[in-house]
């Protein structure tokens, strides 16, 4: 392997292309955005805070990542509603937006491996030949799809991998941004909060800049800024405690969020080609897309260490399809709006078999949280729809 092309800079193409320096192997990164050094933190319209735990742990470790990390994110705590925590993390973890965890990486990848990647930014490639290997008019041994859920490698594997297929889902789940700029010292940034949460912006007085993710079954428009405050008033009270009148009329002029949408690929590799992070798995927010992109990055690194190029894609295969495919039925478990979510929630806590807490787990895989769910029968078979009355604020990805 002296030739390797990584289509997509985000968190898992980056971790790509850091694990594979650190064993000599060089590689091409190509990304249609700016370096992240010269991109915002995040979007206002759709941007929410990260928590990087089990999984992305494992894989910071293999790049030996955590130093940076330390460095860029606030350390993470676990998930609070009020006052109770009542889901700690005690091990090493971060908080931040994907800006956040980008400049991380790209900070490790800079400082220790500038020799051996070679980045493309501001590169929106759309026309790839899988098969040969050609990216940009340039030939790979390998072409390395991590460009996200829209994926262009993806879509070249459609058109030219006999076999190739891929499956969309849906759930009714949407989000819509609202910033707090009054929280003070109510809310600790170390934590995830069910009201808001805080990706680090040192543009902010104090560090941190809150913005909570509010989910609700359906698409929701307001009329006015007084029409956002009164449905905010009898579905999110304390929202209006901790914002002020600006980020109000801010909310009620953005559009709501589809976070529902997720899609599985029959394989994870093809001609020359392999599939990591969205663009193999996209999910609903369910708190694990960063950890799983990062992981999967990891498995590819090992599975690439482990034999002849050739092989490598069964072996990832065998090894991240049902990793893959294990968090993708925990995504399609969240309902927003529904009172059976929340609480069976409750239920799952009380036999501990609460899925998406123990998906945060750096000992037990995605497929093996599955399994121990799946013998429970009826509590995690199926998501029933419910018109239930008032949103659930908090949710995160």
């Amino acid at each position: 392997m002296t030739d390797i092309a990584i289509v997509g800079g985000g968190p898992g193409g980056l971790t790509a292309a850091i694990a594979l320096a650190r064993r000599g192997v060089r590689s091409t990164v190509f990304e249609r955005e700016a370096h992240p050094e010269k991109m915002p933190r995040f979007n206002p319209d759709r941007s929410y805070p990260i928590d990087i735990t089990g999984h992305g742990l494992k894989a910071l470790r293999h790049i030996d990542g955590v130093g940076h990390f330390d460095s860029h994110l606030v350390a993470f705590h676990g998930i609070k509603n009020g006052s109770r925590v009542f889901d700690p993390w005690s091990e090493p973890g971060w908080i931040g937006s994907r800006g956040d965890i980008m400049r991380a990486l790209m900070s490790v990848a800079d400082d220790r491996h500038g020799d051996l990647i070679e980045f493309v930014f501001d590169s929106d490639v759309r026309t790839l030949d899988v098969n040969a290997g050609e990216v940009a008019g340039r030939r790979f041994d390998l072409v390395i799809g991590a460009d996200g859920a829209g994926s262009a490698v993806r879509a070249a594997m459609q058109e030219q991998v006999e076999g190739f297929t891929v499956q969309t889902s849906s759930v009714p789940n949407y989000g819509l941004m609202l910033e707090l700029d009054r929280v003070g010292d109510q809310l600790d940034r170390h934590y995830l909060n069910l009201l808001a949460m805080s990706p680090l912006d040192e543009d902010q007085p104090d560090g941190v800049r809150w913005r909570s993710v509010i989910g609700v079954k359906k698409p929701i428009t307001f009329t006015s800024p007084e029409e956002a405050t009164a449905w905010l008033r009898k579905h999110c009270p304390r929202a209006l405690d901790l914002t002020g009148e600006q980020k109000v009329a801010e909310f009620s002029r953005r559009q709501a969020v589809p976070l529902g949408l997720g899609l599985s690929c029959s394989h994870l590799y093809g001609g020359r080609a392999i599939l990591l992070g969205d663009a193999a798995a996209a999910f609903p927010p369910v708190g694990q897309g960063g950890n799983a992109a990062l992981e999967s990055a990891m498995v590819l690194d090992q599975c690439l260490a482990a034999g002849p190029l050739e092989t490598a894609g069964p072996r990832y295969q065998e090894a991240w399809k049902p990793e893959a495919d294990a968090i993708s039925w925990i995504g399609s478990q969240v309902r927003y709006q529904s009172p059976w979510s929340s609480l069976r929630v409750v239920v799952a806590s009380i036999l501990q078999a609460n899925v998406f807490a123990q998906a945060k787990s750096s000992t037990v895989p995605y497929s093996e949280v599955r399994r121990a769910a799946r013998r429970l029968g009826p509590l995690w078979a199926r998501t029933p729809q419910s018109a239930g009355p008032g949103p659930q604020n908090g949710l995160r990805s």
